[in-house]
């Protein structure tokens, strides 16, 4: 039999950076669904499972992608519940890529500093999907992580406490709307990192140079201008200023490849519900 994955998406499209890494993986086709919303899922899951009998399961696997991460996990949620013995398959979701790029971000950003336990850890960007995930991956490794919204204050600890109350950690919620205070907030940090929108940057390397405390910056986006004046997306650890150094977005996404290739071959060969904590400990692995 051949392996097939379906991939439901909440977007008018699903990404062909997901369907090329399944098929290097391979699954020797991907079939798209888009627009998918909660209330079709029961019935799509019951024709992927019923549609090939109980060993056509080991040939079939449900991905769930798209920029709704709410609407992804309720997908998840109720794929599952639509499955029984013998009757079950594979699920991986991914939302926009969020999951595995926040674990490839978290994981060597940790090696590169020998662990995050006790480290301060600002992210740019926090309230969007990888700025989440990976602000709930560092304080489950006990770092002191603050997200930083661009709008004021209380948006940001609002987000917080919602993502707080979401993965189950504690972070905190800033706001920094110009150069000197997002300066402001680095200057005690161990990490600072970069999951904004592509174009957009949140420190020249000018004001990087100012900069009096050893510090480590770290971008997802390979879209010029870098999050980070000086860093360019293949340097790793490069001293791009007198107390900077910085891991670059295609360090980040080669991680990010693997990491995704390593989940999706997984369920070639047994039956995985894959999600962020998934794909943290693949990244932990091969970072």
């Amino acid at each position: 039999m051949r392996n097939h994955l379906f991939f439901l998406s909440t977007d008018s499209h699903a990404s062909p950076f997901d369907m090329n890494i399944a098929l290097d993986a391979g699954f020797d086709v991907a079939l798209p669904y888009v627009c998918v919303k909660e209330e079709q899922v029961e019935g799509l899951t019951h024709d992927i499972i019923f549609s090939r009998g109980p060993k056509g399961t080991k040939h079939s696997a449900i991905f769930v992608g798209g920029s709704d991460m709410e609407l992804v996990e309720k997908i998840v949620k109720r794929a599952g519940d639509s499955m029984f013995d013998p009757f079950t398959v594979s699920i991986f979701s991914d939302p926009k890529g969020a999951y595995t790029t926040a674990a490839a971000l978290v994981a060597k950003t940790g090696k590169a500093v020998g662990g995050l336990s006790g480290k301060k850890i600002v992210i740019f960007g926090g309230t969007g999907p990888v700025g989440q995930v990976a602000a709930a991956l560092c304080s489950k490794e006990n770092a002191d992580t603050t997200i930083v919204t661009s709008r004021d204050k209380k948006a940001g600890e609002e987000a917080a406490v919602r993502i707080s109350s979401v993965y189950g950690v504690s972070i905190k919620g800033a706001a920094a709307k110009t150069g000197e205070e997002r300066l402001a907030l680095i200057q005690e940090a161990d990490i600072a990192i970069a999951t904004v929108k592509a174009g957009i940057q949140i420190l020249s390397l000018n004001e990087l140079g100012s900069v009096k405390n050893p510090l480590i910056v770290a971008d997802v986006n390979a879209v010029p201008p870098s999050g980070f004046g000086g860093l360019a997306p293949g340097d790793d650890m490069k001293q791009i200023a007198p107390c900077v150094k910085g891991i670059g977005a295609l360090c980040i996404g080669f991680i990010k490849y693997k990491v995704e290739v390593d989940i999706f071959e997984s369920m070639l060969e047994n039956k995985i519900t894959a999600n962020f904590k998934t794909a943290y400990e693949s990244a932990k692995t091969l970072a």
